[in-house]
């Protein structure tokens, strides 16, 4: 048997490497003594604070989108907590989700607000893409909703090989709202219609169904859809109480507002080139591309009248092509 090193915590290690950088300094006079008394310092410093992310605690009280989540139910309290300290963890994370939410949160709210619908359903759509409208699942769902695409046509948006609107985050809102609302008035309770619109309406009816009348948390779902709600009351705890969570001040602004663009119509007789295009328009290639996600094509787009989004700014007075 090989003998085994004694566990040491990271905390106790950071100590240690403290104390050996110190040393050297009871001997040394000056400016290098000084610097080592400052890393050591530095290092003292460090290991308490940054180190410990599981004594925070979750509020006593959860609501989400108007309703209680039941805490007082030990196996409820254990599952949300479990997310919590997931979300809380993983501070990169939470990072992206606050400076993603300045391009797209207003644009959510202002959705909500229109709609009647609580405010808290903006963290469904950090829980689906995580607040990034180009992501695909493996199931083939799209766009900062995740919708599929037998969804989306249902709702009236285009899905084709040569246009997918919902890599556009405004027209998804409006049947991401529209979405919502019916599960809600369906199921009666904003966790079921959550969790329906997770793992579809028919596996939740038929959980109703077969397991009797209950609420969210008593019913036997699949695995992801059991997590789903948790998670997003989790997002919510997180965002919203970052500052007492560790996170410092509240990102700048600036760098991720929503891109300005213009939409203008363009007919071009024959199929035409991205790079073609952008020369047309005084833009840069990359920039188009950005700004338009759902014309899928990669080399030309087809000929005729289409679309297309500009950076603000950019563009020819008339329409090219006629």
């Amino acid at each position: 048997m090989t003998a085994r090193l004694p566990k040491i915590g990271l905390a106790a290690l950071f100590s240690a490497l403290a104390a050996l950088l110190c040393l050297p300094s009871c001997s040394m006079e000056g400016a290098d003594g000084g610097r080592v008394a400052d890393i050591a310092a530095s290092l003292e410093q460090l290991a308490p604070r940054d180190l410990r992310k599981t004594d925070f605690v979750m509020p006593g009280v959860v609501v989400l989108c108007g309703e209680i989540v039941p805490l007082d139910r030990p196996a409820v309290y254990e599952r949300l907590e479990a997310e919590f300290l997931l979300a809380v963890n993983h501070p990169a994370q939470v990072e992206l989700w606050r400076r993603r939410a300045l391009r797209y949160f207003p644009l959510i709210e202002e959705s909500l607000r229109k709609a009647g619908l609580p405010d808290d359903l903006k963290y469904l759509a950090v829980a689906e893409s995580d607040l990034r409208p180009e992501v695909f699942s493996p199931a083939g769902a799209a766009g900062l909703w995740q919708f599929m695409p037998s969804t989306a046509r249902h709702f009236g948006l285009t899905v084709s090989k040569e246009v997918d609107q919902r890599m556009l985050p405004e027209p998804l809102l409006g049947i991401g709202m529209r979405y919502l609302s019916q599960l809600r008035a369906r199921f009666g309770s904003w966790a079921l219609a959550m969790a329906a619109y997770n793992s579809g309406e028919a596996r939740v009816s038929g959980a109703l169904k077969n397991q009797g009348p209950g609420d969210y948390y008593q019913l036997a779902l699949p695995a992801e859809t059991e997590r789903y709600v948790y998670r997003i009351a989790a997002i919510k705890l997180v965002m919203e109480g970052a500052g007492g969570y560790g996170f410092k001040g509240a990102p700048a602004a600036g760098l991720y507002r929503p891109k300005a663009y213009v939409e203008v119509t363009r007919n071009y007789p024959e199929p035409v080139a991205w790079l073609r295009i952008a020369k047309d328009e005084g833009c840069d290639y990359k920039t188009l591309r950005l700004l338009n996600p759902h014309l899928q094509a990669r080399e030309e787009l087809k000929g005729g009248p289409f679309a297309i989004r500009l950076p603000a700014g950019a563009g020819r007075p008339k329409t090219v092509g006629t």
